[in-house]
């Protein structure tokens, strides 16, 4: 298992892309996405690369556009990467642009994408999230639709908080499904069938739910006919390999934290590629540690304060200083040795404190971030609220 600044481009890169032909029909384009289940899809025009389509364009234009809606005007141009280029590189890449797939070209033919499935492939197998929590990465601001909710008014809610799912719940505020912007897809189709010589009909205005007649506007469809039902979850936070591995195994690219069965935070691709990014930040920040005599323990906790201040952790403050580590060792039985940290981190925000106890050092210094963490975020949330 290799560490994510040992991954190349090259060992990521999909060199057998799905594409589609710049003169198909947006319903054929609408369909591949909905089977494949993927956010964007290169378009080639006799064999030459021209350019990206993706679901956020589709329903853009099927929302504002009037007239005809040809696929030449919904393709953008996808940032460009090297095959040599570093994963942190392709993360930086994707966050920069604001877009979901990555091209590799040459002479004007593609040779390799970049998208969601790249991403989600080497985060299972990049050391760094093999025992790294899935509290530090998810998204735990969630926001939620109702079941009875009109699906314009979810599209409003992804499209203003710059989301692309939203969990649904019941009327009892049980979860009862997800809806993706994928799904929104599903009720798009064209006001006439698409003509012999392939382009689409002129509106895509209408909106029609398979099985059932058609519907005049997105506001006067409910959530519950098109929403996903049985969203992946896991109960409580974990590692972040075993939350992929599963959305690997279901082919999803975002999994519920729940609790009690009730959505908590989730966990997307986004934050997988945001926590990649991170890691080439080259901020300095002191690290003192007290208590450790050996250096192979040193090193350890050296490495884990690394991690969640190049991720989750560094994400939450702008001018992190210090943090300390004071680490109190004492027997049992003259056996085990029982673990105390007292920790301090000094940020724009203060001082954050926490204390805490294990029989294992690693457990110790794990729980201890993770409280930090947290105290860091409900302090961010408190300053956010008396601002508003």
């Amino acid at each position: 298992m290799k560490s994510l600044y040992e991954v190349s481009a090259r060992e990521v890169m999909n060199s057998s892309p799905d594409t589609v032909e710049k003169t198909s029909n947006i319903r054929k384009v609408r369909a591949l996405m909905e089977e494949k289940g993927i956010r964007a899809v290169a378009v080639e025009h006799e064999g030459e690369y021209v350019g990206v389509i993706s679901y956020r364009e589709l329903i853009r234009r099927v929302q504002f556009a009037s007239g005809d809606t040809k696929l030449e005007k919904v393709i953008h141009e996808a940032p460009e990467f090297e095959a040599s280029d570093s994963l942190v590189d392709l993360a930086k890449l994707r966050i920069n642009s604001g877009r979901k797939l990555l091209v590799n070209t040459e002479n004007g033919n593609l040779n390799a994408v970049v998208g969601d499935q790249e991403f989600m492939n080497v985060s299972s197998r990049i050391k760094e999230f093999e025992n790294y929590s899935t509290r530090n990465l998810v998204t735990h601001d969630l926001i939620e639709a109702f079941e009875n909710d009109s699906v314009e008014r979810a599209r409003h809610q992804m499209l203003d908080n710059g989301i692309s799912r939203i969990p649904v719940l019941d009327t009892d505020g049980g979860l009862t499904g997800i809806l993706r912007s994928t799904d929104l897809l599903k009720i798009l189709i064209e006001q006439q069938s698409p003509n012999p010589g392939g382009t689409s009909g002129k509106s895509l205005q209408d909106t029609q739910i398979a099985g059932g007649g058609e519907k005049e506007s997105m506001s006067s469809i409910d959530v519950n006919e098109v929403m996903s039902r049985d969203p992946l979850s896991i109960e409580g936070f974990g590692p972040v390999k075993t939350a992929v591995q599963r959305m690997m195994e279901q082919d999803q690219t975002d999994i519920l934290i729940t609790d009690s069965g009730y959505p908590e935070a989730i966990l997307t691709v986004k934050d997988l590629v945001d926590y990649i990014s991170d890691q080439g930040q080259d901020d300095f920040v002191l690290v003192n540690l007290v208590g450790l005599e050996v250096d192979e323990e040193k090193a350890a906790v050296h490495d884990k304060i690394e991690t969640q201040l190049k991720g989750s952790l560094g994400r939450k403050v702008d001018n992190p200083e210090e943090i300390s580590m004071h680490v109190k060792k004492s027997e049992k039985d003259g056996k085990r040795h029982r673990y105390e940290i007292i920790a301090k981190f000094y940020t724009e925000l203060g001082i954050t404190s926490a204390t805490v106890e294990e029989w294992d050092l690693m457990e110790a210094v794990d729980a201890t971030l993770d409280e930090i963490n947290v105290q860091v975020r409900k302090e961010k949330e408190k300053r956010s609220d008396h601002q508003a």
